[in-house]
């Protein structure tokens, strides 16, 4: 398949250049396997569908760690993606950005392995010198990266797989899955929900603009929005973040009339608090930290905020009809004919078409895959109780994660099972850091995950070591008769 991306080189995943470079990376991948014997046991019944990890997700941290597993021993696991091959992520249906907002020279997913990482991967197409001019990764190459990714490190992953329901059983989890071949049972020791940003929760319209408008007039700046909606159309656009200034950019260049961008803001922020926390220490030892400071670190992030990246506020105000409005936020919402009017703080607006980036919500009830374990599950505001200026409803909404990123239980001995369920969505970031599961902090959390999962497969065989370790019989040497 070829990726492509105006303004960028297409990229032929089936090239010559980057199938050498699987090939390479494959020789690395071997000369540094050691020691490569698999050493989980299976126990299930061999006519039965379980695997030792099920993996929630088809996206970025699904496929890392589907890889590091594999490097620690854990063979058996099984990538589980909602969406189609090409869609996985947001890179090729909502995200709207023309790059990405991380630093080009981040790493993670290589595990240490160069010819894994995306820097060889460019290098491989466009030399190096081109990626010493480069500024920022394409949107539309790290889609085509990721995809090279999961063929060269041999990712099992079904596709167009929705995991409806996990329900704890004996030996591990039963996970209802809603696939091309219809609703099956799949089995897993261990279950990791890698879910993205919208494994907290979900996408979040406020409800004064969702339960007075028809859903044709507004869309979350996350989900789907076709060219046509925006077309002609007046379209305002609330938040102040990178998306509503990627959305608005991409607004205009599909022909809106106008885009009104308004904000509760009086001014943008300026200073990137994320771009602070790309430390060692902070990215590799947030979780070792008391839970009181944790949690005054994560209200600060959010009081401080992100900024809008500078390509998508410069992309918005190169076109004459683009107009920011702080200090404007919207009131109310009401439809006025075939338009819709917007009550602000200075004074209505009318607009055709509503793009609300206003982020998500965090709650677990949204998530109906975790009907079955939600009430067992330790949330923040189980834990801790913050003085009343740092208080935060939705880091109190947060699951209470262990070192591991395993979930808590709520009341101790009522759902031993939950060490055995991961959190490595964004619902993580309360307990280890805003950037854990992001692709900045993947050389860090991608490891501690890796070992927890291993850890925890481990131990449960720890009553056959000793029978298994004197039943070994591969002899070194032969002694003469």
């Amino acid at each position: 398949m070829r990726y492509e991306q105006s303004g960028y080189p297409p990229i032929d995943l089936a090239s010559p250049a980057l199938q050498a470079l699987a090939a390479q990376a494959q020789a690395e991948i071997a000369a540094l396997a050691y020691p490569a014997r698999a050493w989980v046991e299976r126990r299930a019944p061999a006519d039965e569908d379980w695997r030792d990890v099920a993996i929630v997700g088809g996206g970025q941290s699904a496929l890392g760690l589907a890889f590091g597993l594999k490097r620690a021993g854990v063979a058996d696991t099984l990538c589980l993606s909602a969406a189609d091959r090409h869609e996985a992520g947001p890179w090729q249906t909502y995200a709207r950005m023309e790059t990405l907002r991380t630093p080009k020279d981040l790493v993670g997913l290589e595990f240490g392995l160069p010819a894994l990482g995306f820097r060889r991967w460019y290098e491989a197409q466009f030399g190096a010198a081109a990626w010493d001019a480069l500024g920022r990764i394409a949107r539309v190459h790290w889609a085509a990266y990721l995809d090279w990714y999961a063929a060269a490190t041999g990712a099992r992953i079904r596709y167009r797989t929705n995991v409806a329901a996990i329900r704890p059983v004996a030996g591990g989890f039963a996970l209802a899955l809603d696939g091309p071949d219809g609703p099956r049972t799949l089995n897993a020791r261990r279950v990791v929900l890698a879910t993205g940003f919208e494994g907290s929760g979900g996408w979040d319209v406020p409800s004064h603009i969702k339960n007075s408008l028809p859903t044709r007039a507004f869309a979350h700046s996350n989900g789907p929005i076709a060219a046509d909606q925006v077309a002609g159309k007046r379209v305002a656009v609330l938040g102040h973040g990178a998306s509503a200034f990627d959305n608005a950019a991409w607004a205009l260049a599909n022909g809106a009339a106008r885009v009104d961008l308004c904000f509760r803001r009086a001014k943008l922020p300026e200073i990137n608090p994320h771009r602070w926390a790309e430390q060692a220490g902070f990215l590799d030892h947030f979780f070792d930290l008391p839970d009181a400071l944790r949690w005054q670190l994560g209200v600060a992030f959010r009081r401080m905020d992100q900024p809008p990246t500078a390509n998508g506020v410069a992309a918005a105000t190169s076109y004459a009809n683009f107009a920011a409005h702080p200090g404007r936020d919207w009131l109310a919402v009401a439809v006025d004919g075939d338009a819709v009017r917007i009550d602000t703080p200075k004074g209505p607006l009318v607009a055709d078409f509503l793009i609300c980036a206003t982020g998500l919500a965090t709650d677990l009830a949204r998530r109906p895959e975790l009907d079955h374990v939600r009430e067992h599950i330790a949330l923040w505001s189980d834990r801790y109780t913050p003085p009343p200026e740092l208080a935060h409803a939705g880091l109190g909404a947060s699951p209470y994660l262990g070192p591991d990123f395993e979930f808590r239980e709520r009341l101790p001995g009522a759902a031993p099972y939950l060490k055995h369920l991961f959190c490595f969505s964004y619902a993580a970031m309360a307990s280890h850091g805003g950037q854990c599961t992001s692709i900045s902090g993947h050389k860090f959390a991608l490891p501690r995950l890796v070992r927890g999962v291993a850890r925890s497969l481990f131990l449960e065989q720890a009553d056959t070591l000793v029978a298994s370790l004197e039943a070994f019989d591969e002899r070194e040497i032969l002694l003469p008769s």
